[in-house]
């Protein structure tokens, strides 16, 4: 049986990561040819939407490599890559898919054979993984991935974490770490249950309690749910059976639009 290649994306610094790559190259070091590169002005302009998208088209890993931890050129933007990329593999966590086959590091200019070491050991660990599983469900399982990383409530919430955790809110109160990070990870996972239930409801009309059962999500979250999505115009009531009401969808999905 032929060896697994994995095809895999990286997104790298024009300022730090790049050149690292020009020299691993210049000085000839040896690293495996799987990653295509993109190069990008800083690693915090790699959006999350980006990295699923990578996923959608068949990449088995994405690597997003910055400039090292104070050293960025923007000042902040490597601070913002990491939390945007932990976002992200909460999501694909959530989803179910590997959040291993995303990969964040730092490679200055002057490190090219760190940068050769750097993805040796990153197609190695993505072989060991395997190739992505794109079953029957994959397609929807992203569709919720990128609508998770859409989620405006989210993406402020990430893009405010340092704020947050420096300075505080607009009362001054200052939130801690791990209480913002519950947050977020809360946040996902009602995203997440939002869009396993537009998609159970976008073929018929379902009741509350079947929507309960058969995503196996308390009756009283599912109600607050559709509640919420029919202020914003997303499902409407149509009938109740017995006592528990019934709802479908009236926008299209991501996948029919």
């Amino acid at each position: 049986m032929a060896k697994f290649e994995p095809k895999l994306l990286g997104f790298l610094c024009n300022w730090c990561a790049y050149a690292g790559a020009d020299l691993a190259g210049v000085s000839r070091y040896q690293y495996p040819p799987n990653m295509r590169v993109i190069r990008v002005m800083c690693s915090g302009r790699v959006d999350p939407l980006l990295v699923l998208k990578a996923f959608e088209q068949g990449i088995d890993g994405v690597a997003v490599l910055g400039c090292h931890p104070g050293d960025c050129h923007y000042q902040t933007g490597n601070y913002e890559a990491e939390n945007k990329m932990n976002m992200t593999k909460q999501v694909l966590e959530k989803i179910g898919i590997e959040p291993e086959r995303l990969y964040l590091d730092w490679v200055s200019a002057a490190e090219g054979k760190r940068f050769s070491e750097v993805i040796s050991d990153f197609t190695e660990r993505i072989r060991k993984i395997g190739p992505i599983k794109q079953n029957k469900d994959y397609e929807q399982k992203i569709s919720f991935g990128e609508s998770i990383v859409e989620s405006v409530r989210i993406r402020w919430l990430v893009g405010k974490e340092r704020k947050l955790l420096e300075f505080g809110n607009v009362y001054n109160e200052k939130i801690e770490e791990d209480e913002l990070k519950d947050l977020i990870l809360r946040n996902i996972a009602t995203e997440y249950d939002k869009h396993r239930i537009f998609s159970l409801i976008k073929e018929e009309p379902q009741t509350v309690s079947k929507i309960a059962d058969e995503l196996s999500i308390p009756k009283s979250d599912v109600s607050r749910y559709l509640t919420n999505m029919e202020n914003t115009g997303l499902v409407a009531l149509v009938d109740f059976e017995g006592n528990s009401p019934r709802y479908i969808m009236t926008v299209q999905s991501k996948e029919e639009q």
